[in-house]
């Protein structure tokens, strides 16, 4: 969630998106038609399955995967990658968080609208998805996953932050 390719490719964050003009969604006159909100309607109408895994990408990222992971035990993964896929959310990410688990409070509050502060940072604390991030490391890795965002649907690899329009044939 700290990768600007992967914000690209969520799609929530139009003031980033604005700085290339191959990122542009179709909404704001551009052509890049973001993945992630269109396998996640695919997701929701029971056609295709999505699965999160962390890989270090651009270095501030694990805090906040590890709160999407402790969104996910409440059922609230998406309204969790909303948030930090925004600009607020990068900038929180990329500036004042880095990984520092001391700013734990800091992410909770921010990401209250979604869930319980309090559950957040109690389940961020915790360290309860250290070990998952190395292992989700791995799996990436054993992938072939080389960089961040990494898409695969069916058996095709589409490395980096492709439109949906190259993926949808597949």
């Amino acid at each position: 969630p700290s990768c600007p390719f992967c914000h690209f490719a969520a799609g929530k964050n139009p003031e980033l998106a604005k700085t290339s003009a191959r990122f542009l969604t179709v909404a704001d006159g551009g052509t890049y038609t973001a993945p992630v909100e269109e396998m996640r309607k695919l997701a929701a109408n029971g056609q295709a399955s999505f699965v999160w895994i962390y890989s270090p990408g651009h270095g501030n990222g694990e805090l906040g995967t590890k709160a999407l992971y402790c969104a996910n035990e409440k059922g609230k993964f998406w309204e969790v990658q909303d948030l930090l896929m925004t600009a607020k959310g990068y900038d929180l990410l990329n500036t004042t968080i880095k990984n520092d688990k001391t700013k734990s409070g800091d992410l909770a509050t921010f990401l209250k609208t979604a869930v319980d502060p309090t559950f957040l940072k109690e389940c961020l604390d915790s360290g309860k998805y250290d070990a998952r991030l190395a292992k989700d490391t791995q799996i990436a890795s054993s992938l072939g996953s080389q960089g961040t965002p990494g898409f695969f649907v069916n058996d095709k690899n589409f490395a980096g932050a492709y439109s949906y329009t190259d993926m949808k044939s597949v």
